[in-house]
């Protein structure tokens, strides 16, 4: 089932009706719905799909591109040829290329096709300058090494000024995993989803919606052939090729937000250039995210790292460690057991990631969008255990301070000398008013309310209602 994507399927169908060749760029991690959504968009259109395959050098990319060929053009020619270099084959499909007629070629898991180098990346740019952009082509090149493709296909010479469009797909707004649930589960059994598995259409279609979100959790993450209990293997070490680097770095940071000069003296990577581009590879793969502290420039060295995707942090916290339990025992009932007593503790850690994530979307709900200069948690060098789970610093000279809180109940005016605490300790520049804000799985209770203390307050359904995403 197809859904969501009404942005990009908008852009590309805008791109498609105009009277001239276009250049698309698409990456996303694994499982994210690249190749749904192009094959969505493709739908009643003249087109034709290649994929790369994983691992393989150059002829037999060449090889299988070409039996996709066969596969998709009824050209008795193509039996008797043999195609050995990306030039001929490329030179072929210009011959099959109509100026009248629109034609999109989608080439799926590009840096695969390019066997990982830029020489692939080099010929497109010959075929396009010289033969493809005058004959109404639309080529999408989608990729889910994000690495590969923004630094050897967006930021390369080769296609520099010639790309009309750059999708980075990321995973379903909140609404729509609610429909892709079919709106069978509630959405509190839906944000759970969220916070465990994450937003990955392909994770949420194994969810069993005949099933509570404990029973899904225990056959997907606990049973030995659970499709989330390997996930792990297949979307890391396929996207880095120095992968025990990278791994030391997502471990050290998994629990905790750390400084680049932290990081470098645990993993013994030292902090010029060479950590500089594991944490950018990290960031670009959507699996870390940095923040800047409050009241400091971009490029502060006071930049912070954490884990930002829901579905590694899980998998380090409860998947990893049972790892032996689940594939070489088959254990039953590891959940049950071991995982469920904890879990609302976690899932308020993950609640707090979530709404990092999400910042934009939730000061849309509270209504400063527009007015946002500055997104990050609230830190300090020498306290480390002062800190906020979120800040907004706005251009109307306001610092909006939000606490954040995932309890299974309404929240009680207790909260109210914890956050008056935290307003006493931060430092505000002069001139600014502090906003104070509350964002829960419920909402206040009664009590809280009428205190009229909080300026904002935004619950899990707020977070999940469409009219804040259009």
């Amino acid at each position: 089932m197809f859904l969501g994507r009404k942005e990009e399927l908008s852009e590309l169908e805008n791109l498609y009706r105009m009277k001239k060749s276009s250049l698309i760029v698409l990456y996303g991690r694994r499982r994210i719905g690249k190749s749904s959504l192009i094959h969505e968009f493709c739908k009643n259109k003249h087109s034709h799909t290649f994929e790369g395959l994983e691992g393989e050098k150059t002829p037999a990319q060449i090889k299988h591109f070409c039996e996709s060929l066969k596969e998709q053009l009824s050209d008795p020619m193509l039996h008797d040829t043999k195609f050995s270099t990306w030039h001929a084959v490329f030179a072929y499909i210009t011959l099959k290329v109509s100026e009248n007629k629109k034609i999109i070629l989608f080439f799926d898991e590009f840096q695969w096709l390019a066997a990982g180098q830029s020489k692939l990346v080099s010929l497109i740019k010959y075929f396009w300058d010289n033969e493809w952009k005058k004959k109404n082509v639309m080529l999408i090149l989608c990729g889910s090494i994000a690495s590969f493709m923004i630094n050897k296909v967006i930021k390369s010479k080769a296609l520099y000024g010639r790309i009309n469009f750059e999708i980075h797909l990321k995973g379903l707004k909140s609404f729509e995993a609610f429909e892709m649930l079919r709106k069978k589960r509630s959405i509190d059994e839906t944000m759970r989803y969220l916070l465990t598995l994450g937003s990955v259409p392909k994770y949420l279609e194994e969810i069993d919606l005949s099933k509570s979100f404990e029973q899904n959790i225990e056959r997907l993450c606990f049973n030995s052939k659970g499709i989330m209990v390997r996930e792990f293997d297949r979307i890391f070490y396929n996207q880095f090729k120095e992968a025990k680097n990278y791994l030391a770095i997502i471990k050290y940071i998994k629990d905790k937000i750390r400084s680049k000069k932290e990081i470098s003296e645990n993993v013994k990577i030292k902090s010029g250039g060479g950590l500089k581009l594991y944490l950018d590879n990290l960031e670009i793969a959507g699996f870390v995210k940095s923040y800047i502290p409050f009241k400091y420039q971009k490029n502060s060295k006071l930049k912070k790292y954490r884990l930002s995707d829901n579905y590694l942090s899980f998998y380090f916290e409860y998947i990893e460690p049972n790892l032996e339990s689940i594939v070489d025992y088959e254990i039953k009932g590891i959940y049950q057991a071991r995982i469920k007593s904890s879990m609302n503790i976690w899932l308020g850690f993950s609640f707090e990631r979530f709404c990092l994530t999400n910042a934009n979307i939730i000061s849309r709900i509270m209504g400063f969008e527009s007015q946002v200069t500055g997104i990050s948690p609230y830190f300090e060098r020498k306290n480390e255990r002062f800190q906020i789970d979120l800040i907004y610093t706005r251009s109307d000279k306001v610092i909006t301070i939000c606490e954040i809180k995932f309890q299974v109940n309404e929240i009680s005016t207790k909260v109210i000398p914890e956050v008056e605490r935290k307003c006493k300790l931060i430092k505000i520049p002069k001139g600014f008013t502090i906003e104070k804000a509350l964002i829960s799985r419920f909402g206040p209770d009664n009590s809280l309310r009428d205190a009229d203390y909080f300026h904002h307050y935004v619950s899990v359904n707020d977070i999940f209602d469409e009219k804040y995403y259009t």
